[in-house]
């Protein structure tokens, strides 16, 4: 049984600059088409950025080389965006809005806009006077 030779000795250490490999990995075409597509990624970004039509991104891809059919390159597309969508950084959560109603500004109205403070507002005169009358009300005596 042979074994396989191991181009670096263990008992040597390695350092940064023997890393010679490692660091030509990001400057050399992927060996997959979805690698591919990955790697030309800021290029057709920035083509469809400005206008141009998927197809038209992929007719001058394939002139300078790319040799994928079209309906495969749309399915890269389409998963290399879904994929920045998801990994896009959320913004800072917002404060909630049930706190943000109870602040007030000097004229005491509430900063925010508030779309139930009319009904607010109704239901708490209708509770601080006595006088109890509903026009819609179904259990009306009309005669007695």
């Amino acid at each position: 049984m042979e074994m396989a030779t191991n181009p670096i000795p263990r008992s040597r250490k390695t350092t940064k600059s023997d890393l010679v490999h490692l660091r030509a990995l990001p400057s050399a075409e992927p060996a997959t088409s979805t690698g591919r597509v990955a790697w030309i990624w800021p290029e057709i970004e920035a083509s469809l950025s400005t206008g141009k039509k998927l197809r038209e991104v992929y007719e001058a891809a394939r002139a300078d080389g790319f040799d994928i059919p079209y309906p495969q390159f749309r399915v890269y597309v389409s998963r290399l965006r879904n994929r920045l969508r998801n990994h896009t950084p959320t913004p800072a959560p917002q404060p909630d809005r049930s706190d943000t109603s109870a602040v007030t500004s000097a004229s005491g109205s509430p900063t925010s806009s508030d779309p139930f403070r009319n009904l607010r507002e109704q239901r708490e005169k209708k509770q601080s006077t006595g006088f109890d009358y509903d026009p819609f009300s179904i259990q009306k005596q009309l005669i007695d």
